[in-house]
């Protein structure tokens, strides 16, 4: 399997106070694939998001971000509510934009140029991409293997990500 290294990032742990809102995570601003600017409108009531560390011109991104979006599209298809929000650093917002335009890619997106991007990375020690942490509303961490689980257990992810929060 290729792994990709995200530069500038570390595995010393975080280095700010432990975020107790998404906003404190992501920042007020995101962005969808055709540039529109979201808050985080509609997240808060959330059960599960995921925090996906990918990049541009990725292999492994490539092979694991169709999976992921077809998931999503399934799971959303279910009444089953997930977000996703997209990180990556080392890119402009306008590459970012267009990987998400090609990638399909219907979530929102940290911009790669706010210091919000460069903060989860190293809040989660991404070493590698592509990457999927699956949070609560509450900012709780509730897999740091998100993608592998994806992989493994297709749409039944979901229900013991859940389970794991004590949703049903």
């Amino acid at each position: 399997v290729y792994k990709r290294q995200v530069t500038g990032c570390g595995s010393e742990g975080p280095t700010e106070p432990d975020p107790t809102t998404l906003s404190d995570l992501f920042g007020t601003q995101l962005f969808r694939a055709d540039g529109t600017s979201v808050g985080l409108s509609g997240m808060e009531g959330t059960p599960l998001i995921g925090i996906y560390f990918a990049s541009p011109g990725c292999p492994a991104c490539t092979g694991f971000t169709p999976e992921l979006v077809e998931a999503y599209g399934r799971w959303e298809t279910q009444g089953k509510f997930f977000e996703v929000v997209l990180v990556t650093s080392g890119v402009s917002l306008a590459d970012l934009l267009e990987y998400m335009t090609e990638s399909n890619m219907p979530w929102r997106a940290v911009s790669p140029e706010s210091n919000k991007a460069s903060s989860l990375i190293q809040r989660y020690g991404i070493q590698w991409v592509p990457t999927l942490v699956v949070i609560d509303a509450a900012t709780n961490t509730v897999t740091m293997t998100g993608r592998e689980e994806v992989v493994q257990q297709g749409d039944g992810s979901y229900d013991v990500w859940l389970a794991a929060i004590g949703g049903s």
